[in-house]
């Protein structure tokens, strides 16, 4: 007779124990998260010091370093800022700037089949690639897709992005022409 009330002894303990830890399940999984709480405020009449201050919001980041800088069209500076090859494409950028004082923006243009470089082992020249539409790989393109439409503010330099057919690894340096600007001989390839 002990038998039966062990087995329902037993059976309602582990109904008992799934019961807790499903409630305990529930309970931890829909419990709200603490947030950190704000700072103190000041004492009345006490300035906040700076060792509790707000952390401040990082510097931006520098400009890149130019490679090398050339007189621009309209006025502008032209600095090479990368000649970097990954994969198979090498990845060119310029930033058209206007000189320190000047109170204007300046608009100009580059029409992309004539913006190339040479290899300065083979003396060979690529131009700009194209992708499967045949639409120029550069950047900012106008609406007929063959310009470089470049608008430089007193502010802010005007980025500009190319990519070319990576040269062979055994190129070091390559020398990139843009209209408008003097060429940029001998620019070390980054890989």
């Amino acid at each position: 007779m002990l038998k039966p009330f062990f087995v329902a002894s037993a059976f309602a303990l582990s109904l008992a124990a799934c019961s807790q830890e499903k409630t305990a399940e529930t309970t931890t999984t829909s419990a709200p998260t603490e947030t950190a709480p704000a700072p103190p405020a000041p004492a009345p009449g006490v300035e906040r010091s700076e060792a509790t201050a707000p952390p401040a919001a990082p510097a931006p980041a520098p400009a890149p370093a130019a490679l090398s800088t050339q007189a621009g069209p309209s006025g502008t500076q032209v600095s090479l800022t990368k000649a970097r090859v990954v994969g198979d494409i090498l990845n060119v950028e310029l930033q058209f700037a206007l000189p320190p004082g000047t109170t204007n923006g300046a608009y100009t243009h580059a029409e992309v089949d004539q913006i190339n470089y040479i290899d300065d082992a083979t003396s060979r020249k690529y131009n700009v690639l194209k992708d499967q539409q045949g639409q120029y790989m550069a950047l900012p393109l106008n609406s007929n897709g063959k310009i470089l439409d470049i608008t430089a503010h007193k502010d802010a330099p005007a980025i500009v992005t190319l990519k070319f057919p990576a040269p062979p690894t055994t190129t070091s340096t390559v020398s990139i022409s843009i209209p408008g600007a003097s060429s940029f001989d001998a620019i070390p390839v980054q890989r």
